[in-house]
């Protein structure tokens, strides 16, 4: 009887229109399931957010047995929406040990235990319902009147929306009315880009690089509006990277005032956070919908990294998120009909991240560093952000003590200062600015000369190996507190342009960052702990360039090509292969014994480098090659920190 009356129940009551589209989406992942009847299995269903209890209702329509329990009433088929929230394995396991069926519907993959998805026989993303599920799941549910443009139509709105819309008391049209009126009323609230406030790029300081190319694409935009130059001869974006702070976001804000044309902000984080892969795409097809609208116009893409690279590891299960995102996103970037009127702009922290797809021609195609400003550009940020044209203190003391800052940084102390000021009813002086920055203590004459030891060994082992030419040594007599690690020495060098770089030059670079440990291995019989640590040190920089010696330049053992995959691509090959990690120990102490002999023959001119570093706090390049008597060099700027 009870069999009977099971069957009878689902077939006087028929399934709401969303659950049985929701059955349709999700019959292709257990349809091998399906076919064999009593068959055993597990399946873990990844559904879009605000779905999994449509979902469960669905999928126990597709495998419900009539018979319910086994003999000791032990339920035979179960399907579970695993709730959102920290995952509980033994609840789940105790909820289903002696099923045979068993479906867990989740919306979050992090809330399944790793040792079910182990045991999964299926493990599957499930795709939001398309126009022809839900043409087929009208007939299921005896839903009169569906036509593919309705059902089309049904496509862009959430199980909720539809469920509390489509209802057997009322006509289908008069629930397509409703639906359509939902959407004209999203569009009144939804915002609409417009003209950003604030400063024009022309006004900006420490830009470099990125400022003549925003000025250029200015230019471009103005000519393009005036009909004088065709699509065609404009630049279709850029990607931005910098450290943290730099000012990339409020750069897309100046470009788009100088540019005369609307900002649209988008980023990873605020299409991701609209919902399920699905809602994630939809998302990103708006904002550029949205840009498309507005053009001209400038749409700024924040957080590029979280897009990730195809190509990097991870389960299938992220792999293939990854995929199916930069998918969208470069069809978004270079879609077959064009994007004329709209110059995308990303920004990063860390470029290496970024899939080399989204950097190819007509997408993010211009490459531009926003490198923390100089002591001019702190100056410039300095003065705009305090907002008082009276204020004209030299600020020597605000330049030294600003070394290594963000224009984030000076922007919120020319805000504290501002603050203070305002309570002390005083001008602003650089003494209140000095009072508002984070205090600082004065090395003690150890570290001062540690550092200047240090430095020092950098610039002789540069000079005396002509691997590139020094420009100027500098060490700090201060530093903040209540800071990490943080550079207090700095040793500045141009390449030579133009030369080849045989395995001589790589190991004489090896050498001059080893420089820094050797001198104080050579002064003080060992060295400490600033040469390691972070992913610029002397360290991580030497173990980076023997590893592209024995595997990307052909310069070690073998002649075959590995280039490593993630963040750190290079890690990654000296992590998955020992053999690689002793070759590039092995090269590393070469070196190091190299610079050790080089230094103590020099150890005159070492300790006089180190007096005057400790003296003088700076000493140019010309200074230390007169000193060893080595010829000057002219070339290009790169940096070794301590």
């Amino acid at each position: 009887m009870s069999s009977s009356s099971y069957t009878l129940n689902r077939r006087q009551s028929p399934p709401s229109l969303v659950v049985a589209a929701a059955s349709c989406a999700v019959r292709g992942a257990l349809r091998p399931f399906l076919r064999r009847k009593g068959i055993d299995f597990i399946a873990i269903l990844n559904v879009a957010e605000g779905t999994s209890d449509y979902y469960r209702r669905a999928v126990s329509l597709l495998i419900r047995d009539p018979i319910p329990v086994d003999e000791d009433c032990n339920e035979i088929a179960i399907v579970m929406a695993v709730p959102d929230g920290p995952p509980d394995a033994r609840a789940i396991y105790d909820r289903f040990r002696y099923a045979r069926q068993i479906v867990l519907v989740t919306e979050r993959m992090e809330n399944i235990p790793s040792e079910l998805k182990a045991a999964a026989d299926v493990i599957a993303e499930i795709p939001s319902p398309s126009a022809d599920h839900y043409m087929a799941a009208s007939r299921v549910a005896k839903v009169r009147g569906m036509t593919p443009e309705i059902a089309s139509l049904l496509t862009g709105f959430s199980f909720d929306a539809i469920a509390s819309t489509v209802r057997s008391t009322r006509p289908l049209l008069s629930a397509v009315r409703q639906l359509k009126k939902s959407i004209v009323e999203a569009e009144k609230f939804a915002p609409a880009a417009v003209k950003p406030k604030g400063p024009r790029l022309e006004e900006m300081a420490g830009y470099g690089a990125a400022k003549t190319w925003g000025l250029q694409l200015a230019d471009d935009l103005r000519a393009w509006k005036a009909g004088e130059i065709s699509w065609e001869d404009v630049d279709r974006g850029a990607l931005l990277h910098g450290p943290p702070g730099c000012g990339k976001t409020t750069y897309a804000q100046a470009l788009a005032n100088s540019c005369d044309v609307d900002l649209v902000v988008a980023s990873a984080a605020r299409w991701q956070a609209k919902g399920h892969l699905g809602d994630y795409l939809k998302a990103m097809r708006a904002a550029f919908s949205q840009a498309k609208k507005q053009s001209p116009s400038i749409l700024f893409i924040d957080e590029c990294d979280s897009f990730g690279d195809r190509d990097r590891g991870g389960d299938d299960d992220h792999r293939d998120y990854r995929r199916q995102v930069i998918n969208g996103l470069l069809e978004c970037l270079d879609p077959a009909e064009g994007r004329e009127g709209v110059v995308v702009v990303g920004a990063t922290n860390n470029p290496s991240v970024i899939d080399r797809a989204l950097l190819r021609p007509g997408r993010l195609e211009t490459l531009i560093e926003i490198p923390l400003p100089d002591a001019a550009a702190r100056v410039a940020i300095l003065r705009h952000h305090l907002r008082d044209p009276s204020f004209e203190n030299d600020l020597a003391r605000f330049v030294s003590a600003t070394r290594g800052w963000s224009g984030a940084d000076i922007e919120k102390l020319a805000r504290d200062a501002r603050r203070l000021s305002r309570r002390r009813k005083v001008a602003l002086s650089e003494d209140i600015l000095l009072e508002v920055m984070p205090k600082r203590y004065v090395l003690s004459a150890s570290e001062l000369r540690h550092t200047a030891v240090h430095e020092a060994g950098h610039a002789i082992v540069a000079v005396v190996l002509a691997c590139d030419v020094l420009k100027h040594v500098h060490i700090d007599r201060d530093a903040a507190l209540g800071v990490g690690a943080q550079s207090v020495g700095m040793t500045v060098f141009e390449p030579e342009v133009g030369r080849v770089k045989t395995v001589s030059y790589y190991d004489d670079r090896i050498a001059m960052l080893l420089g820094g440990i050797a001198a104080e291995t050579v002064v003080y019989g060992c060295h400490a702990d600033g040469a390691g640590g972070a992913p610029s040190s002397d360290l991580v920089l030497a173990s980076d360039i023997a590893t592209k010696l024995e595997r990307h330049f052909g310069f070690g053992e073998v002649l075959s090509v590995e280039l490593g995959k993630g963040d750190r691509p290079l890690e990654y090959l000296r992590d998955r292969d020992p053999d690689l990690r002793s070759l590039v120990d092995a090269r590393l102490k070469t070196q190091f014994d190299r610079a050790v002999a080089l230094l103590s023959e020099r150890r005159q001119e070492l300790d006089h480098l180190t007096e005057t570093l400790v003296d003088k706090g700076h000493v140019n390049g010309d200074e230390v090659r007169a000193l060893l008597g080595a010829k000057a060099m002219n070339t290009e700027s790169a940096s070794v920190r301590t």
